[in-house]
């Protein structure tokens, strides 16, 4: 008995050797709770004015020469292409000067660190402070500096302009749930921590991915099998399928050690716990997909009592969704997108057409869409040459990508 359970448990080992772990990240020695508890804090149309792209004066060989500032509810984020860095702030006012300060990370490796800014009262302190400001009005001053605080270094941002806007609005969105790099934040793909950071990382949008268990509930999880890439816990390796929810919960963790989230959980976070806008169902499940509706139709319902504005899309990536979708008696009763051609588009009446991006911009096609009413999504893209082609070339209403920091770095300082 010992040697027949040596040899089964030895491919388990072998393959969980298989994953190397990254370089670990420190934590900057910081806490945005303190930052905030130590200002006044701006009301929502004062950091919807400081929003906007800033000039780097100071800074740039870390930071190149343009970071996009954005408020999202608490959080002020920064976006730069320069290392795919991001920036994580909180602040407000003290006094006559403004004050913001918080983290910058890399996307692109392991460096982080910390950021101080103030805004002096007549470098945009005073208009801050009084309620009427613009972004061009603003002068950052301050430092830069590693994890630990030390050899801090001069950071100047200089206001420029306010943020591009597309006219009909636009859709930045984060793939498995907040980018499918999200290791590299201690986060996993698709938990309910990466949907909570998600805006952080300049995400409007989320997409996730829609498994089902033995016993017909719906999860949230990217693959058909369970793999030392995803999970935790040799006792569930294989199929999905083959365990179910309860068994999922007791000894299943996602790499980072959160724990699968069904689908419920995942929307009911959405709406009361980010500033998210949009979620994309993708349905790897479509014997189930009368209960997926249910539970996209109970939780549109929840987020309209909670008077918060979220698009819940069922997305349709293929013939075989397509059709469970067009035999469900749950047909019309929610919002769908369509992932396939213009006439399965028309066929299931889906509110927006998700094309890939290697079929090209289809401007003839994205037009014809526009004028039924449709929005336009494309995935994935995750090469900034692509993402300026598509952006300048193309008419999409949002893009999929795997890397919203560097989406929305590009598409924010964008000239208006």
């Amino acid at each position: 008995m010992s040697g027949r359970i040596v040899r089964w448990l030895l491919p388990l080992v072998v393959l969980a050797g298989c994953v190397t772990p990254l370089e670990d990240i420190l934590d900057p020695a910081i806490d945005l709770d303190d930052v905030e508890a130590s200002v006044t804090l701006l009301d929502t149309t004062v950091k919807e004015d400081m929003g906007g792209v800033y000039s780097v004066e100071e800074g740039q060989q870390q930071f190149g020469d343009t970071i996009a500032l954005r408020w999202n509810a608490r959080d002020l984020s920064g976006f730069g292409t320069r290392n795919v860095c991001f920036l994580t702030m909180r602040g407000g006012v003290r006094g006559d000067t403004g004050v913001i300060e918080g983290t910058w990370r890399f996307t692109t490796g392991s460096s982080t660190g910390i950021i101080r800014l103030r805004a002096l009262p007549d470098e945009g302190g005073r208009a801050l402070s009084g309620g009427t400001v613009k972004a061009k009005d603003i002068v950052w001053r301050g430092t830069w500096s590693g994890a630990d605080g030390a050899n801090a270094r001069p950071l100047v941002l200089r206001g420029k302009r306010a943020l591009f806007r597309r006219p009909n609005g636009f859709s930045i969105i984060a793939h498995r749930g907040g980018g499918r790099n999200s290791e590299r934040y201690g986060v996993s793909e698709n938990s309910l921590e990466m949907m909570r950071l998600a805006s952080r990382l300049g995400a409007t949008g989320i997409e996730i991915d829609v498994h089902r268990t033995r016993d017909d509930q719906a999860i949230i999880f990217h693959d058909p099998t369970f793999t030392p890439r995803t999970i935790r816990g040799a006792y569930v390796l294989g199929d999905v399928e083959n365990y179910t929810l309860r068994q999922i919960k007791a000894v299943a963790r996602l790499v980072n050690g959160e724990q699968i989230p069904t689908l419920e959980e995942a929307l009911r976070t959405v709406i009361d716990e980010t500033p998210l806008e949009m979620v994309w169902l993708d349905i790897k499940a479509e014997t189930i997909i009368d209960s997926i509706i249910a539970v996209q139709k109970r939780m549109m319902e929840y987020a309209v009592q909670q008077r918060r504005t979220v698009k819940i899309y069922l997305g349709i990536p293929t013939s075989e969704v397509r059709d469970a979708y067009l035999a469900s008696p749950l047909r019309g009763a929610v919002p769908v997108l369509c992932e396939l051609d213009a006439n399965s588009v028309r066929a299931v009446d889906a509110a927006v057409w998700a094309p890939r991006f290697t079929a090209g911009l289809q401007l003839d096609v994205v037009k014809q869409m526009h004028r039924e009413q449709r929005r336009v999504y494309v995935w994935t893209l995750d090469d900034p040459n692509f993402m300026r082609s598509f952006l300048t070339d193309g008419d999409f209403d949002g893009v999929l990508t795997n890397y919203p920091m560097l989406l929305a770095a590009i598409f924010y300082t964008r000239a208006l």
